[in-house]
This record gives structure tokens, sequence and C-alpha cells, in this order.
């Protein structure tokens, strides 16, 4: 696995009077090209919630996890 896909949710709305929590995962995938592929399906919108994806090198110590930000 030489790449990471970087995933931002952003959840609730200041519009409806909640505040607004993100989180990051991150997903190990074996290529740039799987790791593009897999970033278009994380792209959608909702009125309370946002993706944001994008692909990063995966350091020799980093696993999949998931944290609030």
């Amino acid at each position: 696995m030489k790449f990471m896909l970087v995933v931002l949710i952003t959840m609730g709305s200041p519009v409806i009077g909640e505040e607004s929590k993100t989180f990051e995962l991150r997903i190990p995938q074996a290529s740039e090209e799987q790791c593009l592929k897999s970033a278009n399906t994380f792209q959608f919108s909702l009125p309370v919630i946002s993706m944001e994806t994008r692909c990063e090198p995966r350091r020799d110590d980093e696993g999949p996890e998931m944290k609030e930000i």
C-alpha cells in the first residue's frame, strides 16, 4: 500500500444551529490510480454533510485511522 486516501467529512451547520464537526479518515490504497478512483466515490454533498478527498503518499509507519479534527 503506497498511498493514503484522506477523506474529510464535515457534519452539522450553523444555519440549523449545530456546531460543525470534522472527521478525517485515512484509508490505505495500493496505488495512486486506485486512490484517485476511490476518491471519486466519496464526492457528494448533502445539506448538513460535506466531503473532501485527496491522495497522499503513505508514510512507512502509517496505518488506517479515523479521528476528529
